[in-house]
């Protein structure tokens, strides 16, 4: 691995990881945050979504970018961000303070202004330019994404500027201190393809097993929940206050044939799962499709 400058090319593989580490940070963070207004009115965080983007991205920089020369992903992966412009004039250095602030810039304000675009042109009282305006970002938008695809084929190609925004502004990933070989063993590698292999069977055979209806032939050979009659007139009031599979108050109520009552959906979604479906406390079985009726209360 040549050394360039003060650091040292990083390999393609670790700038990908970084860079998903630094998008799945993000998520994870943003998750965390709206957790605490779940109980808000639903529209409360929608209306300013963009600032709060802008926001946890801002803090996010703060701490990473702005005060090491790299972001989370870059730092697990021992990555910094290299001025490649400053090797013209003999000197090498990270990213300067400049450099920082345009990627702030960059990475937070273009998004931000994209999302706030219609908004802005009420606000400036530019609303018979709106359509014009429109087209322009779209097609800026679609300029953007056709040479971002031109810059990963040649990032693929020669290992250098994994985004336009670090062709432009001239920052590449490199390693600080020059890597050491890393050992795999063998047996590790056997290890890793057993279990890849074995994932991967459980996810092409896990949707083929109709777990409800493994469930419903387990429990009906197990002794039922409730020892009382099957019959509608067998002397008992009947509960019509729970739903016998969930336990719920009943939704849309039905019943079987028996004393007890279920949610539309719960009897339905159980019957379509395993036609043999029968009531889970006392084994009164479906049949067909017919003995799912509405309920019918004697009142006299």
């Amino acid at each position: 691995m040549a050394e360039i400058g003060q650091g040292f090319p990083a390999l393609r593989v670790s700038q990908l990881d970084a860079s998903e580490l630094d998008h799945e940070v993000f998520s994870l963070t943003k998750s965390q945050f709206t957790k605490i207004f779940k109980y808000h009115k639903a529209n409360f965080l929608a209306r300013f979504a963009p600032e709060l983007d802008a926001a946890l991205k801002l803090l996010i920089w703060k701490f990473t970018v702005h005060a090491s020369e790299s972001t989370i992903g870059q730092q697990i992966l021992n990555l910094k961000y290299h001025d490649e412009r400053s090797l013209g004039a003999g000197s090498s250095q990270w990213m300067s303070k400049r450099q920082k602030i345009l990627y702030a810039l960059i990475l937070i304000g273009c998004p931000w202004l994209k999302d706030r675009s219609n908004d802005l042109i009420q606000i400036l009282e530019l609303t018979h330019w709106r359509h014009i305006m429109n087209r322009i970002l779209g097609w800026l938008e679609c300029g953007l994404k056709m040479a971002s695809l031109v810059n990963f084929l040649i990032f693929l190609r020669k290992g250098v500027y994994l985004s336009l925004m670090e062709r432009i502004m001239g920052i590449r990933s490199m390693f600080p201190q020059k890597q050491g070989m890393r050992q795999v063993t063998f047996e590790y590698m056997t290890r890793e393809l057993l279990w890849h292999g074995f994932s991967e069977f459980l996810f092409f055979i896990l949707p083929l097993i109709n777990f409800q209806r493994l469930k419903n032939f387990v429990m009906r050979r197990l002794p039922p929940k409730s020892m009382l009659g099957r019959g509608i007139n067998d002397g008992f009031q009947r509960i019509l206050t729970s739903c016998a599979i969930c336990g719920e108050w009943p939704i849309n109520p039905r019943e079987i044939g028996c004393r007890h009552v279920f949610c539309y959906f719960c009897i339905q979604s159980n019957f379509q799962a395993d036609p043999a479906f029968t009531c889970p406390l006392c084994n009164q079985s479906v049949g067909d499709s017919s003995s799912i009726t509405n309920i019918k209360v004697n009142l006299t």
